[in-house]
């Protein structure tokens, strides 16, 4: 018999917080450091990963063989860097995420990490911006800077959460929270259930694949209980 403790990989932008446009001007400061092309117009990013984004953007602009990853991630940490306070006034936690994130930290069965398209670097500095750091285990999660490929994410957060159980982590007991269609096709494709929160800018109309659509995160105890109820399938 499968465990019913649960490893819960959330995703960040538009399901914990929001950058309000601090983000695309990060994006594209670093863009144009390290391309040396002003940034005229981007892909569709929601649900997707950081290498993959800026491949697609280099594309768009005409640039076949971008300068290598590694020296955007660079230049993309340093554009959010200088804009730490414009990113904490202008951007916002999304209704509930900071109390969702209390309650479930506090249940002994439920370990929290993050699944995120941003770099592990990226990643750390907006939790720690907007207070949210504490509640997550960082050192276990899944960033964009580990595999373009999103849903290959999934299975290297269960490999790396340290289990509750000799059974660890696969399928049956990890939950996906995200808010996009991108995050329904991750945790599909890499093996996890999933719960979208429309609260991001999706529609739930948008999210009926999902095994659960909330509004919002507002409703702590329900969160929990989906979980929980996911996890022992």
């Amino acid at each position: 018999m499968h465990n019913t403790g649960a490893l819960v990989l959330w995703d960040i932008d538009h399901t914990l917080i929001e950058t309000r446009g601090v983000g695309r001007a990060a994006f594209a400061d670093a863009f144009e450091q390290v391309t040396g092309c002003i940034l005229r117009q981007m892909p569709h990013i929601t649900g997707r990963t950081e290498p993959d984004i800026y491949a697609a953007t280099a594309a768009l602009h005409g640039i076949p063989e971008p300068t290598p990853f590694p020296a955007f991630a660079d230049a993309l940490l340093a554009a959010y860097t200088v804009r730490r306070d414009q990113l904490r006034q202008q951007g916002r936690i999304l209704p509930g995420a900071e109390e969702a994130l209390t309650y479930l930290a506090a249940l002994p069965d439920i370990r929290q990490s993050v699944l995120t398209g941003n770099t592990r670097a990226v990643a750390r500095l907006k939790l720690e911006i907007f207070g949210l750091r504490g509640y997550l285990d960082l050192d276990n999660g899944a960033y964009g800077d580990d595999d373009a490929h999103r849903p290959a994410l999934v299975a290297l957060a269960q490999s790396r959460a340290p289990a509750q159980n000799p059974n660890g982590y696969g399928h049956w007991n990890t939950v996906l929270i995200g808010d996009s269609p991108g995050d329904i096709e991750t945790a599909r494709q890499g093996g996890a259930h999933v719960i979208a929160v429309a609260a991001g800018g999706t529609p739930s109309s948008s999210l009926d694949d999902a095994d659960v659509v909330l509004d919002d995160l507002t409703d702590a105890p329900a969160l929990a209980e989906a979980i929980r109820a996911l996890s022992k399938r």
